[in-house]
């Protein structure tokens, strides 16, 4: 899908959330069109799944109790045909780790959405980070591929490069918005984001487009304010009026391919 289409149809996307950014993600699936819905709760996960056009799971606040629960969630949305989106935040913290191993074991993804440092937990790469943040320096392309390829998963690389890989074709936006690392929540909310965008199928460039999407809409928001609060205002409202043409033509003008 591209907005256009988002906008015309309003994909339902289904958020496990975790309990610090929901209401920001919401807003920024609502702005662009789709339709946000969140629930943690195991006994409507099948009719939920059922409804929705995508499932995200976030991984930001788990706890021990809810790993079977997130399984489930993905079991559900697999027997259904629905597409999966993992967001393993910090997944390098040992329990965190262990978490999504047992995920990965028992559980179904089809997109794994992640900083490279998350990213590189998954193609067994060394990356330095500091707690939800990558500060490590490394081959983002190399890191891409090798998790997609190792997990069987679309991997989306998100950062200062923006990488999306099957482990076959590989895009990448090299384009630094340094204010999108300023707020707490904007990787949640591009991972929810990207649900809306692969409502219609999973494509590397369906992917894309929402990165661009997201990554476009945080560059003109950062031309008209630098100071976080008004950022985050601005980023929603850019997402609200972002144009199909201007997404279209920086995709052209800024993503590469590598074959």
């Amino acid at each position: 899908m591209n907005i256009t289409d988002i906008r015309t149809k309003s994909p339902l996307v289904l958020t496990y959330a975790n309990f610090v950014t929901p209401q920001f993600v919401a807003n920024v699936v609502n702005v662009v069109g789709a339709s946000p819905l969140m629930s943690r709760e195991l006994a409507e996960f099948k009719e939920l799944a059922g409804i929705a056009n995508a499932v995200i799971i976030n991984t930001g606040t788990l706890q021990k109790v809810e790993i079977n629960d997130i399984i489930k969630l993905s079991q559900e949305a697999y027997q259904l045909g629905k597409t999966v989106v993992l967001d393993p935040v910090a997944v390098s913290v040992p329990f965190r780790s262990k978490a999504i191993t047992q995920f990965l074991a028992s559980g179904h993804v089809d997109v794994i959405r992640g900083n490279a440092a998350e990213i590189a937990w998954f193609a067994d790469i060394d990356f330095a980070s500091q707690g939800i943040d990558a500060t490590g320096k490394g081959d983002v392309i190399e890191i891409a591929q090798r998790a997609a390829k190792k997990t069987g998963a679309v991997i989306a690389l998100s950062g200062a490069c923006d990488v999306v890989s099957d482990g076959q074709y590989t895009q990448t936006l090299d384009i630094n918005v340094e204010q999108l690392s300023s707020i707490v929540g904007t990787g949640d909310a591009l991972s929810s984001l990207i649900g809306a965008f692969i409502a219609d199928g999973l494509k590397v460039p369906n992917v894309m487009n929402a990165m661009a999407t997201f990554k476009l809409a945080g560059q003109k928001a950062a031309t008209k304010t630098n100071q976080p609060g008004s950022f985050t205002n601005q980023l929603l409202d850019e997402l609200f009026v972002i144009d199909n043409i201007d997404v279209q033509n920086f995709i052209k003008e800024s993503v590469l391919n590598h074959g």
